[in-house]
């Protein structure tokens, strides 16, 4: 029964798929298995007696001869332990020994050992460490920042490309929070990104993080989950890039854009106004020459029915009856209006020349209303300044303030009052015009600076345009404000001192601004 059982226990030893093998205390084989004998490339009888150190790599027999030695003098069992062999093609095992003392009698006589053939673990483990170093040097040397995060935010993972761009060594990143690198408002934006990602998304979105200076970064994050091994979320990685001169180029290149947008309606508008300048030049020049033409060829036949006429009275005048008087009267009438059309045309065509004098804006209203023939049911109120001295052309200006007094009075047939105000502001004097007359409808007001329009039974209608050119000429400004059935209020701003060099004369040359076709009567 005995040698059975032995016999039986043998055959499964030889026919083990697993190497078994047994040595003396002098390292010498003195059994191996079939399966053993075929890892290594030899058969059963080459291996017997041979010391297993002639099989053991080079590099590795120093170290195997010291480890068997020890394990002989020490009592305790062995440990077990990998090493490399030779195979008899030449090529390299990786094995891991697991040997236990082979005892007779209470006498270590050798050693027996199951051997593992872990050649292709090793092999796998070589290529994962290669993989590993060069996914180690591609994180290390990316120019983005490469961080992994857990699932509470805590970076276990940084690249130098992330710390440099945060100001920071990577080991005072490593295990810090997400939190210390933002403000609550963006570490709640995170948070909410994680939250997309624990459900498989990937995600892209822009945040600002602190550097270590406190200086804000505006950062691109793109970050994946990445899962244990139970395929629960086990925290992100996330490429990180600093995009912070990007914005500023792309929010100089908008500002330098719009810049650009402005600078081309500027110059549209200027050189749309440059040919409305050409052609109301153009129109200009024609309305001069017009102008000549009227003045030559009507004052010369004005002046003489003027010269007949004046012949009449003087010769008739014990004589003419009151009818016959009053058409000599209508006709001087008439001829001084005709004159008045003919100054009207040239004074508009023509260059304005400014002869500045020191006035007061009271002295040269005064002046103003002594011209004008105001009806007694119109009220004047004249509250202007009696101390502000101002320069300007006294003439010209009186000229413009007559017009506007007398459109006024024209305004109030029934009556009504007139205030005259003025003020100072800016070094700019402002002198305003208010009546409580008929009003301008809005469809009007801004054609009544046009040349020859006029809502008036007589006129040319140059008056207004006439005042702007004085106005402008002045380096001023003139504008209306009306409400139809209350009045009008004219506003006239005047340098208080113009800048006029060579002294006090000024030629102005400038066309006028409202220089169109001419418009029939309303």
């Amino acid at each position: 029964m005995t040698n059975t059982s032995e016999q039986d226990f043998r055959s499964l030893v030889e026919n083990a798929a697993v190497p078994i093998a047994t040595t003396d205390l002098k390292g010498r084989f003195t059994y191996v298995n079939k399966a053993l004998a075929e890892l290594l490339g030899y058969t059963v009888q080459e291996l017997l007696g041979r010391p297993f150190k002639d099989f053991l790599h080079p590099a590795e027999k120093g170290k195997i001869t010291r480890l068997f030695l020890k394990s002989i003098l020490l009592r305790r069992q062995p440990r077990n332990f990998e090493f490399k062999a030779i195979h008899r093609n030449g090529h390299v095992l990786y094995l891991m020994s697991k040997p236990t003392k082979f005892v007779v009698n209470g006498k270590t006589v050798g050693f027996q050992a199951i051997i593992v053939n872990i050649t292709k673990r090793k092999e796998v483990e070589k290529c994962l460490e290669e993989t590993n170093k060069k996914l180690e040097m591609l994180f290390e040397t990316a120019m983005e920042g490469i961080t992994i995060v857990d699932t509470k935010e805590n970076l276990t993972f940084v690249n130098k490309a992330f710390a440099d761009m945060l100001g920071y060594r990577v080991d005072e990143l490593k295990h810090m929070n997400l939190r210390e690198l933002v403000d609550e408002k963006t570490f709640y934006e995170i948070r909410k990104q994680t939250e997309y990602r624990k459900k498989g998304a990937v995600n892209r979105y822009e945040i600002i993080m602190h550097h270590k200076d406190g200086k804000p970064r505006i950062v691109q994050v793109s970050a994946s989950p990445f899962w244990n091994e139970d395929g629960g979320f086990a925290g992100s990685m996330a490429i990180t890039m600093d995009i912070t001169e990007h914005k500023q180029m792309l929010g100089k290149l908008e500002e330098y854009s719009q810049q650009l947008e402005e600078l081309v309606e500027k110059k549209t508008r200027q050189l749309k106004e440059a040919q409305e300048k050409l052609v109301k030049s153009e129109r200009l020049v024609a309305i001069g020459q017009v102008s000549s033409m009227i003045g030559h060829d009507l004052r010369n036949p004005l002046t003489g029915i003027a010269g007949a006429t004046y012949y009449l009275k003087k010769k008739l005048a014990s004589k003419i009856d009151d009818v016959s008087r009053e058409m000599l009267e209508l006709i001087e009438e008439n001829v001084k209006y005709s004159n008045k059309i003919i100054n009207d045309l040239l004074e508009y065509s023509r260059e304005i020349t400014l002869k500045l004098t020191e006035t007061t804006p009271k002295a040269i209203i005064h002046e103003t209303l002594a011209l004008v023939k105001v009806p007694n049911h119109i009220q004047v109120l004249d509250n202007t300044d009696t101390q502000l001295k101002v320069r300007l052309d006294a003439d010209k200006m009186k000229r413009v303030f007559v017009n506007i007094v007398k459109n006024a009075v024209d305004a109030m047939p029934n009556g009504g009052t007139l205030k005259i105000t003025s003020s100072q502001k800016d070094g700019n004097l402002q002198i305003v015009f208010s009546d409580t007359g008929t009003g301008i409808p809005n469809c009007l007001l801004e054609k009544i600076w046009t040349p020859f329009f006029t809502t008036k039974a007589k006129g040319m209608g140059l008056g207004l345009p006439i005042c702007k050119r004085i106005v402008e000429a002045h380096e001023g400004s003139i504008s209306t404000q009306s409400s139809l059935g209350k009045g009008t209020t004219f506003t006239i701003i005047l340098p208080i001192k113009p800048k006029i060099k060579g002294g006090d004369e000024k030629v102005w040359v400038s066309e006028p601004k409202s220089l169109l076709s001419t418009t029939t009567k309303a």
